[in-house]
């Protein structure tokens, strides 16, 4: 900044002061221009990839953050713990399956790796099931309960109808993933199967979301299966596929555990069990 003395400012000419003060004003009028915030274009606006009228459609909607909702993608930064899913859509014929895939992780390769790992668990019910896209009816919605640098927890909700089929199905399946290692946890990482056999088939069981005239019936209904049924059930539970889709999927959020069984469809068709380690 230029300093003046007051003593000089009198023995300069009229035109200098002049000078002086029309170069002090046209400089003062430079500004910087403000910073525009960018940060709504990557919460608004959807890419959708283009496709012919027998393929399948992939669309990709605005980031998320670790419990599902908007938000704007953050800068990618090595300190930082949690990282953020934007959420994809499968569509084919009568098939639509969502889908999380990794935004801001620093490592393109892994990066990669982890959104190929995710969509192909998201995609694996099409073959499972040998789902018909242009005659049978399939709607999957994703929650993603939790993403971080250790973890990421998605959970699959809706409905699929067969063809000629009566009703629809309710559908719940979940997938929980190691970063790190690029690869699916599984019923065993949060519980032993057999323990938690025992626990369902105990007064003790705790169902998430349920309506007290659907528990009295679930705490019924839970018990026409097997101590050894449920615990091959659990052994068997979540991704990778070994064989047939499983009947059970689990998850953890926030310390407790969720895992599904299946019921008959008046009761919804799966029901989900809770278990809070810290509370038994």
């Amino acid at each position: 900044m230029i300093k003046f003395n007051y003593a000089l400012c009198h023995k300069i000419t009229i035109l200098g002061a002049v000078t002086l003060a029309s170069a002090l004003l046209i400089t003062g009028c430079k500004k910087s221009p403000e910073k525009i915030d960018l940060s709504s274009t990557h919460t608004t606006e959807a890419e959708t990839m283009a496709a012919t009228t027998k393929a399948p459609v992939e669309t990709t909607v605005a980031a998320t953050d670790p419990v599902g909702t908007t938000a704007a993608e953050p800068e990618p930064s090595s300190g930082s713990k949690n990282i953020s899913t934007k959420i994809n859509t499968y569509s084919s014929g009568k098939v639509s399956i969502a889908y999380p895939s990794v935004v801001n992780l620093p490592d393109a390769e892994k990066t990669a790796a982890l959104d190929a790992l995710l969509k192909k668990n998201a995609l694996s019910v099409l073959d499972a099931w040998d789902i018909e896209e242009a005659e049978d009816s399939l709607s999957i919605s994703c929650q993603v309960l939790s993403a971080d640098r250790n973890r990421i927890t998605a959970v699959y909700t809706g409905s699929y109808t067969a063809k000629g089929a009566a009703y629809p199905t309710n559908v719940m399946y979940s997938n929980t993933v190691d970063v790190a290692n690029v690869s699916d946890i599984g019923f065993d990482h949060f519980a032993d199967p057999y323990t938690m056999a025992g626990y369902v088939l105990s007064g003790d069981c705790t169902f998430y979301q349920a309506s007290e005239s659907q528990k009295a019936q679930l705490m019924n209904v839970k018990n026409e299966t097997s101590l050894e049924a449920y615990t091959q059930m659990f052994t068997n539970a979540d991704f990778p596929l070994a064989g047939d889709f499983p009947e059970s999927f689990s998850y953890e959020n926030q310390g407790v555990i969720y895992f599904s069984i299946p019921v008959p469809h008046a009761l919804g068709d799966y029901a989900i069990v809770m278990f809070a380690p810290d509370s038994k």
